[in-house]
């Protein structure tokens, strides 16, 4: 079974049209993904984040066997972002926050998404950062928040990136609250080390779609490290 825990759906964002949710699911199977969680990017930078996470609860609807939930807010918003958040994981019940500081505009270990947390904290779920990008995404902001908050989950997106893998494998070893996410990574021997350094229960597989065009190749990247029947069933 493949999970694939970071997919972008939207309708509209910024000019772009996306896929609609059959075209998805095509895709899904295309790959050989089993099931995808779905985050909305249009939630991460609009003021009212609700009609994205509708966008996700209808998608999610349609297809249950297939997609999860994955709420979205904007922390520039904050009472409203709370309440928001709130509702998708009540409501919803969508199984994680998704948070991109370097679209949103913070530096990720930044007071304002102290309330988020601690409400992930109430709900159990886990928070999937963007890593890897100056100045607001830096592995380093990531940890400080994670050795802050260590009763949650903290999903270090594409594992830091080209310029920050080194830094993700080592925070990782330090919090036990790190997790580490493949897409974006262009370095097949990156994810080994952290295989090597971390095992496998702590790496989680994801496709970045629709931006990393190609699933098949992010599959690839993981079959390439021959991985034993129990260490792939771990990652995907």
């Amino acid at each position: 079974m493949i999970i694939d825990i970071h997919v972008h759906y939207y309708k509209k964002w910024c000019g772009m049209v996306g896929l609609k949710i059959t075209d998805l699911i095509a895709k899904m199977d295309k790959s050989g993904i089993d099931m995808s969680i779905l985050n909305s990017l249009s939630a991460l930078t609009e003021k009212d984040s609700s009609p994205g996470n509708k966008e996700i609860y209808n998608a999610v609807s349609l297809y249950p066997d297939r997609l999860v939930g994955m709420a979205s807010v904007n922390p520039y918003h904050a009472q409203y972002a709370e309440e928001e958040l709130k509702r998708c994981l009540s409501t919803y019940e969508f199984k994680g926050l998704k948070l991109h500081p370097w679209i949103q505009g913070y530096p990720a270990h930044s007071e304002i998404v102290h309330n988020l947390i601690d409400i992930c904290k109430e709900y159990n779920v886990p928070i999937l950062f963007h890593s890897g990008t100056p100045p607001y995404t830096q592995v380093v902001q990531i940890a400080y928040i994670a050795k802050k908050f260590p009763d949650v989950v903290f999903i270090l997106g594409h594992m830091g990136l080209t310029y920050q893998w080194k830094e993700a494998i080592e925070v990782a070893t330090m919090y036990q609250n790190i997790f580490l996410e493949t897409s974006g990574i262009t370095y097949s021997f990156a994810i080994k080390e952290a295989i090597k350094k971390l095992g496998t229960g702590r790496i989680v597989f994801g496709t970045d779609s629709p931006f990393l065009e190609s699933a098949e190749l992010e599959i690839m990247k993981i079959k390439n490290l021959k991985l034993s029947s129990d260490q792939w069933e771990m990652i995907m």
